[in-house]
């Protein structure tokens, strides 16, 4: 351009500060983490679409309405674990709205969101912006291991928060190993304190920061100099260990719990075999294709012979060539594996007996944050061990910088020039790695992909769903006189190994109801017409089957002492029904081992229901005072103008009675072959 004078003038653009970065897209990598999240999100969300409420989650939700609220609730060992968090969680959840399943998918993809999170950053902290943390963090979000363990809610509400835990307490660790600032420590407490509150196995995490500090440290201080450093934050990770042990222990004692049991040497071996021999090398290579058998929380880990076989030349193609690449991934695969050995495949075979736990998917979800650092380390170097080749002369000129790429910012800004650049590694052939990395990620999530696509149709979803709307629609629709007598939740949803008292509907479906139906679901009394809940989740009339007691020919049961006792010693039920004709209302007390029930015998009505706590014994009917007219007595002689008929005592005839469980009437009905 030229000016009046002829000259040539220039003018400058300044550009906005958004436009000037685009070229180098400076955030990329982070764009690129969380569009790989979101996708790990989906395909959870999906897993969640598939499934519902099932096994320990129906026993949460209804002790959650049913028990009051307190320690005795909170610190019950439940098949082993102590979850004081996870229980307050889901009474949390329950308070706002019961079997809510899209609030219970949320919930869970917020937990799942903030692991992912939590490993990007601790990614970021060990090795900076590099694009090959994208790599474990796939595996991580895609990893079978985690199948289960996201799509049911008992599994997610004790793993996924320790996943938090753990990585968020490695990411103190890191820094603390940066920097020596007491407040890391104090964060990596904090977290741990805070993973024990959702699952007992937290007690693991302080000697995962141990161990992850010595495989950190080991080349620039040896060993037992690594092990030396922080000695007093061990004692004291090693006393808050020491402590959950000791209260864990305690509440076991108080709650029954499962204790621990030592297998046999051949069901040991045949555990042994099958855990780490199949399930684990086919979970950690995106696998299996085969899921079966399937039980109510979803598949097993079916894996085939040819699985077990490509998945071990995967694993031993990447460490192997990890391995001879670099020497530090050496320790960092003796990490996972040693944790691998001892907390999944010793802890598990010594507390869960039992052979198909072998093929248990979700036991080996609690290792994916520590195995995913492990993998990292095995591919890249961390940035402290970068500095110290600066350091000492051995980094190639593209990798030295006069800033100290070990000394960023107290939290590890990860966007220093020095650490985005390329380093030196001192052990060579890591430049290589990003070649084969990438594909093989590639591969391994489009396998995940297609085995969780065998896998989500095992999951609950439309079965339990189905019940639970059916139980739903029918207690809204239920009129004020039926009695809701207890029947037992169906085997597809909850298996018989749980108490007798968390398998009833009483309690299962209890928070499906509100306000006054709710206590009649939870503790029904007495009542003349009685429902209750079949196999489809449909309430419908309710028959006795059980033990009974009946007069001969139909007629009256004998009374002796203004009483009736039916000997039901060897039958057990938590139902008893009274078959009875009386020419006006009449007041009886029932008594069924130490529980006494006042009951009216309405004239309008020939039977009448009461729920009793199971206990064998007999069933004790009395006639109360002012029952019988004219001031009968209870020495068996009668007043003036009153009179026996068989077994008829002033005109009041107890025909039957029987004790026993609810179960849908049979359209005959009627009192005969033990049901009534």
């Amino acid at each position: 351009m030229t000016g009046t004078g002829g000259g040539p003038v220039e003018v400058e653009l300044r550009l906005p500060a958004w436009a000037r970065g685009v070229p180098r897209l400076r955030h990329g990598l982070t764009a690129a983490a969380l569009l790989l999240v979101a996708a790990g999100l989906v395909l959870k969300g999906w897993l969640l679409s598939r499934s519902y409420f099932v096994e320990d989650d129906i026993v949460f939700v209804g002790r959650a309405v049913t028990e009051p609220f307190g320690w005795a609730h909170l610190l019950r060992v439940h098949i082993g674990h102590l979850m004081p968090g996870a229980l307050a969680l889901v009474r949390a959840l329950t308070a706002i709205s019961p079997y809510d399943w899209g609030l219970v998918s949320a919930v869970v993809l917020a937990l799942s969101a903030a692991s992912a999170l939590a490993l990007y950053r601790l990614l970021r902290l060990l090795f900076g912006a590099r694009p090959m943390v994208l790599v474990p963090l796939a595996f991580f979000l895609f990893s079978p291991a985690n199948f289960q363990a996201t799509a049911w809610f008992a599994a997610a509400i004790n793993l996924l928060p320790l996943h938090i835990a753990m990585l968020m307490a490695m990411c103190s660790q890191v820094l603390l190993v940066r920097t020596g600032r007491v407040r890391h420590a104090v964060a990596g407490l904090a977290w741990t304190c805070a993973g024990l509150l959702f699952f007992e196995k937290a007690v693991l995490i302080p000697p995962v920061l141990f161990l992850l500090t010595v495989v950190l440290l080991a080349g620039e201080h040896g060993v037992l100099g690594a092990a030396r450093r922080h000695l007093g934050l061990w004692l004291v990770h090693a006393a808050v260990a020491g402590a959950y042990l000791a209260g864990y222990l305690a509440a076991t004692g108080r709650s029954g719990g499962q204790g621990i049991t030592f297998p046999g040497f051949y069901t040991a071996v045949d555990y042994a075999a099958t855990f780490f021999g199949g399930t684990v090398p086919t979970l950690l290579v995106g696998g299996p294709l085969t899921w079966e058998p399937v039980l109510s929380a979803g598949a097993l880990a079916g894996h085939r012979p040819v699985e077990i076989a490509v998945a071990w030349l995967a694993l031993a193609a990447v460490v192997a060539g990890t391995c001879r690449a670099r020497r530090a991934a050496v320790p960092a695969w003796l990490l996972a594996g040693g944790y691998l050995l001892v907390a999944d495949g010793l802890l598990i075979m010594i507390v869960r007996s039992g052979p198909w736990r072998a093929y248990e998917s979700r036991y080996i979800a609690d290792a994916l944050p520590l195995l995913t650092v492990c993998l990292a380390l095995a591919l890249m170097t961390w940035r402290g061990a970068k500095a110290r080749a600066v350091r000492r002369g051995t980094a190639s000129p593209a990798g030295s910088a006069t800033a100290n790429p070990a000394a960023p910012s107290p939290e590890g800004d990860a966007s220093d020039p020095a650490v985005q650049g390329p380093a030196a590694v001192p052990d060579g052939g890591a430049r290589t790695l990003p070649v084969y990395a990438v594909p093989a990620a590639c591969a391994y999530v489009a396998l995940a992909l297609v085995s969780a696509s065998v896998f989500g149709p095992t999951l609950p979803g439309r079965t339990g769903r189905a019940y639970f709307d059916a139980a739903r629609a029918d207690l809204a629709a239920l009129g004020p006189e039926p009695g809701v007598y207890p029947a037992m939740v169906p085997e597809r949803l909850l298996f018989p190994w749980q108490s007798l008292p968390d398998r009833l509907t009483s309690r299962a479906l209890a928070p499906l109801a509100r306000g006054a139906l709710r206590e009649r679901v939870a503790h029904p009394g007495v009542a003349y017409d009685a429902v209750t809940f079949d196999d489809r989740g449909h309430l419908v009339p309710a028959a006795v089957l059980g033990g009974f007691v009946a007069g001969e020919d139909g007629g009256c049961l004998p009374w002796r002492g203004g009483a009736v006792t039916a000997d039901l010693a060897v039958h057990e039920g938590n139902v008893v029904r009274l078959h009875y004709d009386v020419p006006r209302d009449t007041r009886v007390a029932v008594t069924v081992g130490e529980r006494r029930t006042e009951v009216t015998l309405r004239a309008d009505r020939e039977r009448v229901h009461l729920a009793v706590a199971p206990a064998p014994g007999p069933v004790r009917v009395t006639l109360l005072d002012g029952s019988l007219p004219g001031g009968s007595r209870r020495d068996g002689a009668l007043p003036d103008g009153a009179h026996r008929d068989g077994g008829r005592e002033s005109g009041v005839c107890l025909r039957a009675v029987v004790v026993g469980a609810a179960v849908p009437e049979r359209p005959e009905g009627a009192v005969d072959g033990g049901a009534g």
